[in-house]
């Protein structure tokens, strides 16, 4: 997640495709279909709800529980009138046309794919909380390496755990960044976070360990650590 304005420089990333393999997720597979985000209501509405369910403790150490509703309101708004990129980025999971995952992609040039609107988040979080969000979005921001893709968030709804929809959600991401030319793809996750079992089935690996501790900490939650991981990506696929 992005705080600070979009750069209108950067502009969608695009390159011959990899291989004449379909999109996982473009056609269905066990129920499930992935698609971009859409610039409605429903999809913005169900994107901020999620985002927020997900990563709950996280926001609610940085705004307090009670402010979540609010967060998740502004989250909603903030997810309408993006760049076109901010959307090419961010991949919904359908399970019978119903969304039910999330994920957002970032290449090379993409530090800042959304605005944000501070005016809004004021009235909806208070002057406090907005800088305690402004430092939470800043810190965690990543920017990436060329030749790279990471993986800034991927969640799916708790009624849809189980039926596949991380792990199609994972081979769209290799599948996007080869398309890219990209070598690698990488991550970052809690080393409590059971998730990290379903990474290391996909191919990753851990590189390195870091303590959440300092800033981070403030923005994030207790004192733990983060497995940062990466997976090497081949080009060479029929």
């Amino acid at each position: 997640m992005s705080y600070e304005q979009y750069n209108n420089s950067i502009s969608p990333v695009t390159s011959q495709p990899v291989g004449n393999s379909p999109a996982p997720g473009a056609t269905p597979i066990n129920g499930v279909t992935i698609r971009t985000l859409q610039d409605t209501t429903t999809d913005a509405e169900f994107a901020g709800r999620l985002l927020v369910e997900a990563f709950r403790g996280k926001f609610a150490h940085n705004v307090t529980e009670q402010k979540l509703p609010a967060t998740a309101r502004y989250m909603s708004a903030n997810n309408r009138g993006q760049a076109p990129a901010f959307y090419q980025r961010t991949l919904v999971a359908e399970l019978e046309g119903v969304p039910v995952g999330l994920m957002q992609l970032k290449f090379h040039g993409d530090k800042y794919l959304n605005t944000a609107d501070d005016d809004m988040l004021t009235s909806e979080l208070g002057c406090w909380h907005t800088f305690r969000f402004a430092c939470f979005s800043l810190i965690t921001d990543e920017d990436v390496k060329k030749g790279k893709c990471y993986v800034d968030h991927i969640c799916v709804d708790d009624r849809a755990r189980g039926r596949g929809v991380g792990k199609l959600l994972l081979d769209r991401a290799d599948y996007e960044a080869r398309q890219r030319q990209c070598h690698t793809i990488y991550l970052g996750v809690l080393t409590t976070n059971r998730a990290m079992r379903l990474y290391e089935r996909q191919g990753y690996h851990v590189t390195s360990t870091s303590s959440m501790c300092g800033c981070l900490y403030c923005c994030i939650g207790p004192p733990g650590k983060i497995y940062h991981m990466e997976k090497p990506l081949s080009t060479n696929v029929p």
